[in-house]
């Protein structure tokens, strides 16, 4: 799919209003089973603001997996005036990650840093950017998504299930290593809530932060400190 035809095609710069009603309308299309039949690409996804610079800074490492072989990578700056505003992080970011996500031909999964259906209008960034690549994705969090979380027990692996208001797996508190503070996992698009823990623990073998995404950020911040 063409990521610079979605950037044409989906309307970025509009009001808060509009973009509500553009998550109700996408969220719709949001599937929480697993759409796939095997991953052998994982691609992680950094992102960067650097307001002495008024740019945002994408990277992006794919990763073969189960391995977890760094395979490919690709970065993208540009300018911007984004103002954060919380619920609505894909319409600053979302053009300039789908620039990043472009420069690379080949991925079965995306794992994005924050918010997947653990969102107030169930479409955080991995579930909107998901919905439009019509791609397997995954969010994780090393902030509680969830007031008043359940802690797992403390070692490596363990983590408990969130589920929704409708009784739905939203996501988990996930343990990804023993004496560490858990991170918060959460399904995007094309993937089940378990099977998204599964991936996410399989991508933490040394670290608590999954290696796509430490490895994408890494490559973000290494951007700026080269300018």
């Amino acid at each position: 799919m063409d990521c610079l035809k979605l950037n044409m095609d989906h309307p970025w710069d509009v009001s808060i209003e509009e973009a509500k009603r553009i998550q109700k309308r996408l969220s719709e299309l949001v599937i929480l089973e697993d759409g796939f039949e095997k991953i052998e690409d994982i691609l992680g996804v950094g992102v960067i603001f650097s307001k002495k610079q008024d740019q945002i800074l994408v990277g992006c490492i794919s990763f073969s997996y189960p391995e977890l072989k760094i395979q490919r990578s690709a970065f993208h700056r540009e300018k911007t005036d984004f103002s954060y505003a919380p619920g609505f992080f894909a319409f600053g970011a979302g053009p300039a990650i789908l620039s990043a996500i472009g420069k690379l031909k080949r991925h079965d999964l995306i794992m994005f840093p924050g918010r997947g259906v653990a969102h107030p209008r169930g479409l955080g960034l991995a579930s909107h950017l998901g919905v439009l690549l019509d791609l397997p994705t995954i969010a994780c969090s090393k902030t509680p998504l969830w007031k008043d979380h359940p802690e797992p027990s403390s070692e490596k692996g363990a983590h408990i299930f969130v589920e929704g208001k409708d009784k739905n797996l939203i996501g988990a508190v996930v343990r990804t290593q023993e004496g560490t503070k858990p991170i918060f996992v959460t399904p995007g698009h094309k993937i089940s809530t378990r099977t998204a823990v599964t991936v996410v623990l399989e991508c933490s073998p040394r670290y608590r932060i999954p290696e796509p995404l430490r490895e994408a950020h890494a490559l973000a911040k290494k951007m700026i400190k080269d300018d």
